[in-house]
């Protein structure tokens, strides 16, 4: 526990030190063209809508952080559910994700996308409710109601936001990117805090499914609030009609977008495979030192999203210019992440896998802007969202067959983060090659 400790609190001052860095870097940079400077009642709408926004998506971000440390250690360790299990229920879990991710959005158009927001907070709350089940069955429905609640939380919330921003009609005193800059932050922020909470309810309640009440909290919470302060809003009929054709064309024509497709699911499927292992991988490096104590997951939890938002900050403070130096820092990603999934295969030390792990997801907090930068560039505008459907489909089908052959003990694992390992650096010749 100390030593983990020590290792967040270094996070944390590489953290604070670039930001330093950054201000005194914008301090002393020129002057901007700036617009007019908006009204005092524009400002206070401004302001309102954040505090509406800003103050919900918090709760609901910390129901979603809240849980994720705990996840495979509540059924591996707490339930005793074999790990091919453990694995199975994860799969579900996508399946169900990539399965309503094709519907979904519709519908929160149609029927309202405020109501979608409530319909998460609904679904989310009863699969938190499904863990203090040990039947399977149950346990299996829980986690797909979570991915079709993943489904909403990464499509109604952003739909709601846009579409209420633009009628309130705030561009002339609030920045739409900053709104998006924000949501990044204090989802990082949230994550941090999740860790360390989750892991104080776990030690005063000596159980693992605490963290997931806690969770149930939050969304009951935001239940409240967004039926209470949000207004509705539906998506536009007329946008319905549009890419009809070239979508799929357009996916198997363009090199650059077979690329981004393939870059994008080597990385991410790696990611996601990363959640689900770190924490056993993590156990067998403890088990090997002899320690007697067990691990804060919550605290470790805490010190990857350090990481994540260590990796966010230099990609500000890098700021490419265009999309070949988008380009060349993905490389330098990929290379990165590759290492960071390949040291703890080459060196089992409990201290070695930490920090490897620490790379690996400050590399996800450069992917993430990187990619997007490099997708706004090469994909057209009039088939974008056909098109980043399509790219996410191999994605998909990569997790849960990934998942789907997991078996239990410390080769498994190795081979996997051989594998990603292996993978990640493919994705950087196809990147080299066509980006």
């Amino acid at each position: 526990m100390e030593l983990y400790g020590i290792y967040f609190a270094a996070l944390v001052c590489f953290n604070i030190a670039l930001a330093a860095h950054r201000h005194q870097t914008d301090k002393h940079a020129p002057l901007q063209e700036t617009l007019a400077l908006p009204s005092s009642d524009s400002k206070g709408a401004a302001s309102k809508f954040k505090r509406e926004y800003f103050g919900l998506y918090a709760l609901v971000m910390a129901a979603d952080w809240l849980q994720g440390p705990y996840m495979y250690t509540l059924y591996k360790h707490e339930k005793g559910v074999p790990e091919s299990t453990v694995a199975s229920l994860f799969t579900v879990g996508f399946v169900t994700a990539g399965i309503t991710a094709s519907f979904v959005g519709s519908l929160a158009d149609q029927y309202g996308r405020r109501n979608g927001c409530l319909a998460f907070c609904v679904t989310y709350g009863l699969s938190c409710l499904s863990v203090l089940s040990d039947d399977i069955f149950v346990l299996f429905v829980g986690r797909a109601l979570g991915g079709l609640s993943t489904t909403l939380l990464y499509s109604v919330f952003e739909a709601w936001m846009i579409a209420e921003y633009h009628k309130r009609e705030l561009s002339g005193c609030l920045s739409l990117g900053s709104m998006f800059s924000t949501s990044v932050t204090l989802s990082s922020i949230v994550a941090i805090l999740s860790g360390v909470i989750g892991e104080a309810v776990v030690g005063y309640t000596g159980t693992k499914t605490s963290p997931f009440m806690a969770a149930f909290a939050c969304l009951a919470a935001a239940f409240v609030g967004i039926q209470r302060f949000w207004s509705e809003n539906y998506g536009d009929e007329a946008t319905k009609k549009q890419q009809t054709e070239g979508g799929i064309g357009t996916l198997l024509s363009d090199r650059r977008i077979l690329a981004l497709t393939t870059t994008t699911t080597f990385f991410e499927g790696s990611m996601y495979l990363f959640v689900f292992f770190w924490s056993p991988t993590l156990i067998s490096a403890h088990s090997m030192a002899n320690a007697e104590t067990p691990l804060p997951f919550g605290l470790i939890f805490s010190c990857f999203m350090c990481a994540i938002m260590l990796g966010s900050m230099i990609f500000s403070t890098v700021k490419p210019e265009n999309a070949r130096d988008a380009g060349h820092l993905t490389l330098s990603i990929l290379a990165l992440a590759s290492w960071g999934l390949l040291i703890p295969v080459l060196q089992r030390s409990e201290g070695a896998t930490f920090w490897s792990f620490a790379l690996f997801e400050m590399c996800v907090g450069l992917y993430f802007p990187s990619m997007s930068r490099l997708k706004s560039e090469v994909v057209e505008d009039a088939v974008r969202a056909k098109v980043y459907g399509f790219m996410r489909l191999p994605l998909n089908v990569f997790i849960a067959v990934a998942l789907g052959v997991t078996q239990d003990g410390d080769e498994h694992r190795r081979r996997v983060f051989t594998t990603a390992g292996s993978l990640l650096l493919v994705a950087f010749g196809v990147v080299r090659r066509y980006l």
